[in-house]
């Protein structure tokens, strides 16, 4: 058990270097990782499973409770940024419509599960990050094709079908399964297994960072500047989610630092690992590329947001108010 915990601390630590590392594999040997692709939807669903034990249905009851923060998120991520992500990129990129599919199956993609390591590193508010994390998740095999369909339905054809039921075995079905095993023996099963298990998920995530880089490796060898110009719409949008995030959550709903961090991250954030499955098996391989490319600077972007927002005012009191509670407590 300490040696898995030692593993964990090592690999959360490292995560960004590794993340790298993994992404020059899958560019530079692309051929011979390639043979992952086929099994990334059960490395997928093993990694959901992993990393919702520990969430109970209760904490999704918290969704009833305070569901103005959890629906605001939803709007934000479904409908605001696909919106105008697609009102930018239909008109700079008239003959290459598969570049504007895959931007938009980008932005409208669930939250990503890495948000709730990030959320917890910079203590958010971690109820909220659940909430959303585990609504969002779960109304995905529904969310995600409907807003295909609704925004760029008619620019390819799409197995809507098919996709519902992938992200259904990918999130949907493991991460019940999780909040399943969270009711046995009052929670003890999930909390025994969830130290124990996080390390192999972080593994598998970076197995399927590794296939996913595969998949860009081929529009990196031959850059053009559509390819430059997708580029920069893909972090200029990515920059614009986080700020929008925070411009709701702080200036427009005026929500304490902790959950004006979670909004932000939770805004930001895209779970792109499903999305590459969805781009590989349902899209022309041109569609794959925005999504592909999205992991390269996603784990840069989310320590970058974590690090602005704790130099903010509200951050700085936030951070001076856990430093004085922390010396309180008896040693």
């Amino acid at each position: 058990m300490e040696k898995l915990q030692k593993l964990d601390r090592f690999l959360s630590d490292k995560i960004l270097w590794f993340t790298i590392a993994c992404l020059l594999l899958g560019i530079f040997f692309c051929k011979p990782f390639s043979v992952l692709v086929p099994f990334t939807p059960v490395i997928f669903a093993a990694m959901t499973f992993i990393n919702t034990l520990g969430c109970s249905f209760r904490q999704i009851g918290h969704v009833a409770t305070h569901p103005v923060p959890v629906l605001i998120v939803l709007v934000l991520l479904h409908l605001v940024v696909p919106v105008l992500c697609l009102g930018l990129c239909t008109p700079l990129f008239p003959d290459n419509p598969l570049f504007t599919t895959g931007l938009v199956l980008n932005f409208v993609l669930p939250t990503g599960v890495v948000s709730l390591m990030w959320v917890t590193i910079g203590r958010g508010n971690l109820p909220l990050c659940l909430s959303a994390l585990l609504l969002d998740t779960l109304l995905s095999p529904l969310m995600v094709p409907l807003s295909m369909k609704l925004l760029v339905g008619s620019m390819v054809v799409m197995d809507a079908s098919g996709m519902m039921k992938d992200l259904l075995f990918m999130v949907a079905l493991p991460a019940t399964l999780a909040l399943l095993c969270h009711r046995i023996r009052g929670g003890q099963f999930a909390q025994h297994w969830k130290p124990r298990l996080s390390p192999f998920a972080k593994l598998l995530m970076f197995l399927i960072i590794v296939s996913n880089a595969t998949g860009v490796a081929p529009f990196l060898k031959s850059v053009t500047p559509t390819l430059l110009a997708v580029i920069v719409v893909l972090v200029g949008l990515s920059v614009f989610s986080y700020f929008l995030g925070w411009f709701v959550s702080h200036r427009l709903m005026r929500l304490d630092f902790p959950s004006v961090q979670t909004v932000t991250i939770v805004t930001g954030a895209r779970n792109i690992s499903a999305g590459a499955v969805l781009a590989a098996q349902y899209f022309p391989p041109d569609v794959l590329f925005p999504v592909a490319f999205a992991p390269i600077f996603t784990q840069i972007m989310m320590a970058l947001a974590v690090k602005l927002l704790r130099r903010t005012k509200a951050g700085q009191a936030d951070q001076a108010a856990w430093e004085a509670e922390s010396a309180s407590v008896p040693q």
